[in-house]
């Protein structure tokens, strides 16, 4: 029993972050040897400003009982705030690895960055928050699409 409120005490600090990681879902389960922890149906999770909803979601650890990595599945829905980021969208498996801060988006992925307004969708779609670099990657359903806003450096005499 002891070893469940570990995991538990685990999943709720996120060694990363100051706000804690909070996920409820119907089911719970944890596999010691794998160093995982799953949570299935109606899987909700928040930290801070930040949610994911998903029918699946996954935590695993390292040696040190540490999150390394998380993942949502099935039916993702995501709204990511950070220092500098602010994107929201959906997949249909999101995968985030914690010590890289990077996030791949795949199945149906669709971004949208709030702060740039700016819209990136495509099959696969990697995002790393430390270098800023993202990258989209299509299958033979259709291409990869990105659309950002043109401001108009013409302005018209006589206009505001």
């Amino acid at each position: 029993m002891w070893r469940v409120l570990a995991i538990l005490m685990l999943v709720a600090g996120w060694s990363r972050a100051a706000d804690n990681l909070e996920v409820s879902a119907d089911k719970f389960e944890h596999f010691e040897k794998e160093k995982k922890a799953v949570f299935q149906g109606n899987a909700h999770a928040t930290q801070g400003k930040s949610r994911i909803d998903a029918r699946k979601f996954v935590v695993y650890f390292d040696e040190k009982g540490e999150t390394r990595e998380y993942q949502a599945l099935g039916r993702v829905r995501f709204e990511i705030i950070k220092p500098q980021r602010h994107i929201k969208g959906h997949c249909k498996r999101l995968v985030y690895n914690v010590p890289k801060d990077t996030y791949r988006l795949m199945g149906g992925a669709r971004v949208e960055d709030l702060i740039n307004k700016r819209t990136m969708s495509g099959e696969d779609i990697f995002l790393d928050n430390k270098t800023g670099r993202a990258t989209a990657k299509s299958d033979r359903k259709g291409p990869v699409k990105f659309i950002f806003p043109i401001k108009d450096t013409q302005k018209k005499k006589g206009k505001k």
